[in-house]
């Protein structure tokens, strides 16, 4: 498969305006001592984004309520929302949060 030079070129430039004013802002906050409240405040994103997560796409999977409480995707959202909760870590609330769908999708698969 070959890409054209001016596709790539896009590609690349599109890549750059979405990158640079997401990096420049957190290498400027790197550098900053945040007041304790607000560093407080944002140790709660994560469980913030989990949750808006969770009542959109968990808890409406398919577009409907799930009708038994053994729905995976019901099972892995509450689980992982404690996680998130617990842990206050995006890395490890998304990790878990996939072997846990994944692995209640094989064993309902299973059965």
């Amino acid at each position: 498969m070959s890409v054209r030079p001016e596709v790539l070129g896009l590609i690349l430039a599109s890549m750059a305006v979405t990158i640079v004013p997401r990096v420049l802002p957190l290498l400027g906050a790197h550098r900053m001592r945040m007041p304790g409240p607000v560093a407080a405040w944002l140790s709660y994103v994560p469980v913030a984004v989990i949750s808006a997560l969770f009542f959109n796409e968990i808890l409406l999977a398919g577009g409907h309520l799930p009708r038994q409480p053994d729905d995976p995707h019901l099972l892995a959202g509450v689980l992982t929302l404690a996680i998130a909760f617990l842990s206050r870590s995006i890395a490890i609330t998304v990790i878990v949060g996939v072997l846990l769908f994944a692995g209640l999708q094989a064993v309902v698969a299973g059965t």
